[in-house]
């Protein structure tokens, strides 16, 4: 009888223990749930406010294509993205199909284990089924964008100072050759991740830029750039917000597949601590700046195709 005594009484006081422990992280399985006001928490950190980025009346595929053959400078005018969250999560160009935020799963990433003086909770994005494009017989395009606001639970003690972007490769890259040759210009396929922060007034801080782009020229053998992780500190903030664009793209008879993304946001760290590749820095004033690059590097593709079709 004592024995069953005691064992009810540690069964209370854990059940006690478990609903007075904060939870760390609000279940949220989809970017389509949080797009509908979802909220995750993990670590000190809140991450709130998603919305879809992507202009509503972003330029269509002839309108672009045009721009960036004849006229890349015309690109700064036109509507590439809507900061107040009423825009569109994505676009697709050629054989592509827009990114179903159903199918894109978000998992709340607590501190690493691995790097145990370092705080760094944060997000990972994984849509292989969705963040793919089977370019087929023609160039094709996927571009899909979307903020979150990330939020200090303790700014006092425990401000927001760093950021970093981790971009995960997923399956086979098919690239080309569609036809030879082609006046020097490569079949390309592609993955770019940009993330851009602002702090709470509305200032850009600065961004991280991810590729891996994989090249066919007139020549034989392939051509692979990879950069896939990214990260810069800045100074004390108690609120960001973040912007991300990814773009997916392949020349015709290409393919690529992006796996996942992560997101990682650290509070302080004691000096020569941190151990990640030196913060980078990068010249654009605002987003629109090095969106309209990964386009006109993605566009490669579409020029090609439309070169040959004349």
């Amino acid at each position: 009888m004592h024995t069953v005594r005691t064992i009810a009484c540690a069964a209370t006081t854990l059940v006690c223990l478990y609903m007075a422990t904060p939870a760390q992280a609000t279940t949220t399985n989809t970017l389509a749930e949080l797009l509908n006001s979802g909220t995750i928490q993990v670590d000190g950190l809140t991450f709130s406010n998603f919305k879809p980025l992507l202009a509503q009346n972003f330029p269509s595929g002839s309108v672009l294509l045009d721009a960036l053959r004849n006229n890349p400078g015309s690109l700064s005018g036109m509507p590439l993205i809507d900061p107040t969250g009423s825009g569109v999560l994505s676009r697709a160009f050629g054989n592509a199909t827009p990114v179903v935020a159903g199918n894109i799963t978000v998992e709340p990433l607590p501190d690493d284990a691995s790097t145990l003086s370092v705080v760094d909770p944060g997000l990972r994005f994984t849509g292989p089924t969705t963040w793919s494009v089977t370019a087929g017989n023609t160039a094709s395009l996927q571009i899909t964008g979307f903020f979150y606001d990330v939020t200090s639970d303790d700014p006092s003690s425990r401000p927001l100072l760093s950021a970093n972007l981790l971009q995960e490769v997923a399956g086979a890259v098919t690239v080309g050759p569609d036809s030879f040759p082609s006046g020097g210009l490569p079949d390309i396929a592609l993955s770019q991740a940009l993330q851009f922060v602002f702090d709470a007034r509305g200032n850009y801080i600065d961004g991280n830029a991810t590729s891996d782009l994989f090249a066919r020229f007139d020549f034989p053998g392939l051509f692979h750039s990879s950069d896939l992780s990214s990260g810069f500190t800045f100074s004390n903030q108690d609120s960001i917000r973040v912007y991300n664009l990814i773009l997916i793209g392949a020349s015709s008879e290409g393919a690529y597949t992006l796996g996942a993304l992560t997101e990682r946001y650290d509070p302080p760290l004691p000096a020569g601590s941190n151990n990640r590749p030196p913060p980078r820095a990068f010249s654009a004033a605002e987003p629109a700046s090095l969106m309209l690059l990964a386009i006109g590097l993605a566009g490669l593709g579409f020029s090609h195709r439309k070169q040959e079709q004349e």
